[in-house]
This record gives structure tokens, C-alpha cells and sequence, in this order.
């Protein structure tokens, strides 16, 4: 009598049977998800491993100290950043337009505002100066480590070179190694405008590991044991040098522990047809007749290659063509691996699809848009209500690694600052201005003790005005002239010309003594406008607790 191993195989060439090629018969079923290659150059160890993970969840990696890898790539959301999944301005790209509210609109991930090379805040044509979301969805870091080239257009390719020297490190298998390097520099999503590869590093060459982090897991923990980054990077490399070749290899070493091998479909391909439902095994047998698996292959669901399937226009966004320059490759994007898809909405290269349900629509209609390059097998499938509901089914929680959403090692992590309650907050009322609005205070830094730079923004503010931004140990209050703070009053004159246009960024040191710490400040930003009453309109109140430890190394200028 056959084992279920053989018993499964016959399901599993029964199910695609009708797909037989003319050269020989159906795929054998996959196995269940073994561990990733990894490059000879970079081999694994326990300390590059450890050193990967305080940096990727390291915010003090950013220009602002907001945005972490981590950011945008979390377990809970299957990899991918949570934030994309609510339809709101904070994650919200306006398209190809430049105009919100359309149907080209993006569900993004927010990153930094734009900044000069001075450190200054500087607007942003759609974003003013809130961070600015980015043009693609995130794409999913957990089982990144398999693919031979990453992000949506597969920019990140295998041979990785020393970004200071240009010397080659790794000569095939470091597509990890390249991405973890972009995003770094990114002005979009972490650095300032002109950023260099050199400055990455010097960020938290006297940072404190993980200085704005809670909730740092008690083995991650341990590993630091108070020291600094010299002290980590010595015991993974050999010396304490901080590089950014360095800070790659150990991201790369750390983001190839994060596979998903303990999907209930792993357990399925070992021989235990038990593990799925009557429904998901039926998910499986529709997702097998309708030829998914032609692009969703083996056993990450995914073929590693580039398709355009009619999500938007073609030349929306060129995707892959930017990177080959082949007319085929127009507006195609890389096939997604299917595995903890059920954690990661929303779905598509944009963001499109907020539900399984939805992408299953779409497929059934055959996509929405056609081109010449459109793949064929995206055609009207004609699917029946069971079918639909036997597919979302089989999507769900047969691949999705039960470790995954709760973020249980090797998926733990630490709190970041920025989904924390030390995010400075806005509260209160405000007095108009010209335009019938007032002027906005904004605060997005973390308020660690030592930052030399703290940065306020204003912006919807009378252009041209004179601004002062009192800082003090209470509310300063709404009153008819300008009060004097007890920590400080910063002055300036808000560029731009009309109402509403002005803005301007100030700096607020909180490099005092320990005595500092763990008070809490509050400011309005006083905008001299004779539209207003008493000639004042005041923003609303913001309010931040300073923190972090006294006599600590700290990053000194998050600019």
C-alpha cells in the first residue's frame, strides 16, 4: 500500500493532468519549503545574524530617525508594511497624475519628507512636508533570500559589489545584499536628497543600538549587552569597522532566516493530506485547473519572473522595462510568491486590491486593462461563487506560516519608535488665519535626549509671515499676543508667498542635561497675520515627552 507521500503525488498529477505538456508529463509535486542558498562569500553566522537584525529594525538608519527596514517590512502584515493596507493620505501616492482621489492612486509606504542637503525640510509639490509615500506597494521581505533578483522590477540583481570601493563581494546569489543597500539612500524612503553611501554609516557610528526601540526581544537583547556598534560590528567581522558593505552582508545573513517553512502546505507536500480542508484542498484542485501554478510555480508559488497582467495601463508604470529596456517587459512586475499572502494586504504592484476576494475578481474578468504584452493566460475565467470561495480559502491559511502573524521567533522583533506612544502629539484647538485655516506644527523626529536637531515643521501658514514657535513647560495658549517659553522660542519667516503656501523648518536642541529627560513639552507655532485675530493664528498644540538615557551615546543629528 502507497504512503501518503505516493498517494499525494497521484492527487497532485491527477490535478494537473489536463496540463501535460507535449514533452513529457505533469511536474511532480513540490516538497515542502527547505532552507535558502546562501552566497559562499557570505556565509551565516550567529553574530552577522544578530548585528542584520538590530539594523533592520534600526530607525536611527533613516535621515529623520522615523523610518527602519522594519518600517516597511513587518512579519504581522506577511512581510510587507501594514500601513498600506488603509486607504489614507499618510499611504496614499497620488499616481501618475499627481492628483489624489483617482483611480491611479497608489497604496504605498510612507517614508521621510524631502530634505535638502542643509537638513532642512523642504515641500513637496504633493506631499508638502509630510513624508512622502512611495510609488509601488512594499513587496514582501520574508522568503526574499530565494529569489535570484529583488524588488518589483528586479533592479537588485545577484553580483553585489563594495558600495565604496565598487569591488566585488559576492558574484552571484547577493540580490539581498543589493537591496538592502537602495533603500538607504532613498530619498524617498529613508535619506536627504544627494545622500552618500558614507553617510549611512556615519549615522550610527555613535549611535546607541536601537536607542528609539521598545519591546527589543530579551535574546536580541542579550547579544547587545550594552555595547556600541563598533563593539557589535567587531564581533561579526573581525574588527570594529562600519561599512556599508558590512551593514548589507549582515542585513542579507538576517533576512535569510525569515522563511516560512511551517505552512500547513509544507505539511501537505510532506505527505499529510490532512492538513488542509475539504474546502482548501478544493482551492488547490481550481487553483491546479486554472493554470496558477504556470505563474505561482513550486513550492514558494512564485516562478521568479516578470508578467504584465492588465492591472493598470501599460505605461503607467514600465516596471521591468526600465531595468531591460525590452518592449515585453512593459509594465510587468515580478510574480509574487503566494506563501503568507492572506497577512499582506493590499495586493498588486499598487496596492489596488484591498481583499483575496478582490484579486480573484480580477482574475476572473481577465484583468482590466490589455496591451500587446499582456500575458495570455489572463483571460475570463468564468469562475462559479464555490470556486471563488474554494480559492480564498486555499490562499489563506494553508500558506501562511502560523509563526508569522503573532511574530514569533525567528519573526520577533522590537517596537518601533514610530507605532509607539513617545510620537510627539497633536491635540487642541487652533486660531484661522488667511485662507480660514491655520497654520500646522509639525513633529516627526523622535525626541531623544542629545538629538542636537530636533525638527519642527510649519506649513498652511501666510507666506512670507513672521513665525515664532514657543516650546514650554505647558500650553502657551491661544492668547492675543505671543508668549515667551520656558524652554524656548524659535523665530523665522515662512517662505512662500498667499495664504496657506508658507512653511519653514526650525531646529530644537535637546542636547541638555539629564534633568531633561522624561519631560514633557509642549508648542504652537504664532504666525504673524493680519487676517487673523489679533493679528496672530496660532496652530494646534503638539505635545512630546523627551526620552532615552542620560550620559548614553546617542545619534546627535537625525539631519
Amino acid at each position: 500500500m502507497p504512503g501518503w507521500t505516493g498517494r499525494l503525488c497521484v492527487l497532485w498529477c491527477l490535478l494537473g493532468a489536463q496540463f501535460v505538456s507535449a514533452q513529457g508529463g505533469p511536474p511532480p509535486p513540490p516538497t515542502p519549503l527547505g532552507p535558502p542558498p546562501v552566497p559562499v562569500e557570505n556565509p551565516l553566522t550567529e553574530a552577522k545574524v544578530q548585528l542584520g537584525k538590530v539594523l533592520f529594525w534600526e530607525e536611527q538608519l533613516s535621515v529623520t530617525g522615523t523610518v527602519a527596514c522594519g518600517t516597511c517590512h513587518r512579519p504581522s502584515a506577511g512581510g510587507s508594511d501594514p500601513r498600506s493596507a488603509f486607504v489614507a493620505a499618510g499611504s496614499t501616492h497620488p499616481g501618475p497624475d499627481s492628483v489624489f482621489g483617482n483611480a491611479d492612486d497608489i497604496q504605498g509606504s510612507a517614508g521621510v519628507p524631502v530634505h535638502n542637503d542643509d537638513g532642512q525640510y523642504s515641500g513637496h509639490p504633493q506631499f508638502g512636508l509630510n513624508p512622502q509615500v512611495g510609488s509601488r506597494k512594499s513587496p514582501p521581505m520574508l522568503n526574499a533570500a530565494y529569489a535570484p533578483t529583488l524588488f518589483w522590477d528586479g533592479r537588485a540583481g545577484g553580483a553585489f559589489s563594495d558600495p565604496l570601493t565598487g569591488q566585488l563581494l559576492i558574484a552571484q546569489g547577493g540580490a539581498l545584499e543589493n537591496q538592502a543597500v537602495a533603500p538607504l539612500l532613498n530619498s524617498v524612503e529613508m535619506a536627504p536628497q544627494g545622500a552618500l553611501v558614507t553617510d549611512v554609516a556615519a549615522r550610527i557610528a555613535t549611535a546607541r543600538p536601537l536607542a528609539l526601540a521598545t519591546a527589543i526581544p530579551q535574546a536580541l537583547l542579550d547579544w547587545i549587552a550594552g555595547r556600541d556598534y563598533a563593539a557589535l560590528f567587531a564581533e561579526a567581522f573581525g574588527d570594529p569597522a562600519i561599512s556599508p558593505a558590512r551593514m548589507a552582508l549582515a542585513m542579507a545573513s538576517y533576512q535569510r532566516t525569515l522563511v516560512t517553512t511551517q505552512a500547513p502546505i509544507d505539511q501537505f507536500f510532506a505527505g499529510q493530506p490532512g492538513a488542509l480542508t475539504t474546502l482548501e484542498q478544493q482551492g488547490l484542485q481550481t487553483f491546479n485547473a486554472l493554470n496558477c501554478r504556470g505563474c505561482h510555480a513550486g513550492n514558494r508559488f512564485t516562478d521568479d519572473n516578470f508578467r504584465y497582467l492588465g492591472v493598470r495601463p501599460v505605461g503607467e508604470d514600465l516596471g521591468r522595462f526600465e531595468q531591460t529596456g525590452n518592449n515585453p517587459d512593459r509594465g510587468a512586475f515580478r510574480v509574487p510568491s503566494l506563501r503568507n499572502v492572506a497577512e499582506r494586504a493590499p495586493y498588486m504592484h499598487n496596492g489596488r486590491f484591498q481583499t483575496l476576494a478582490e484579486v480573484v475578481d480580477f482574475y476572473d474578468r481577465g484583468g482590466d486593462f490589455n496591451a500587446p504584452n499582456k500575458d495570455p493566460r489572463i483571460v475570463p475565467l468564468g469562475l462559479t461563487a464555490q470556486q471563488k470561495t474554494a480559492l480564498v480559502a486555499f490562499l489563506g491559511r494553508p500558506l501562511s506560516d502560523p509563526r508569522v502573524a503573532p511574530e514569533l521567533p525567528p519573526f520577533d522583533r522590537p517596537t518601533l519608535y514610530a507605532e509607539s506612544e513617545r510620537v510627539p502629539q497633536v491635540s487642541g484647538t487652533a486660531v484661522n488665519g488667511s485662507g480660514g485655516q491655520p497654520p500646522r506644527l509639525l513633529a516627526l523626529e523622535p525626541p531623544l535626549l542629545g538629538n542636537a536637531n530636533f525638527t519642527l515643521g510649519i506649513d498652511q501658514g501666510l507666506g512670507g509671515a513672521a513665525l515664532t514657535v514657543v516650546v514650554h513647560s505647558s500650553d502657551p495658549g491661544l492668547g492675543s499676543s505671543i508668549p515667551t517659553g520656558d524652554f524656548a522660542n524659535l523665530s523665522g519667516a515662512l517662505s512662500g508667498t498667499g495664504s496657506g503656501n508658507g512653511q519653514l523648518s526650525l531646529q530644537l536642541p535637546l542636547s541638555g542635561s539629564d534633568a531633561l529627560l522624561g519631560q514633557t513639552l509642549f508648542a504652537r507655532a504664532y504666525v504673524q497675520d493680519p487676517a487673523a485675530p489679533n493679528g496672530l493664528a496660532i496652530s494646534r498644540l503638539v505635545s512630546f515627552t523627551v526620552f532615552g538615557q542620560g550620559n548614553a551615546l546617542f545619534a546627535d543629528d537625525f539631519e
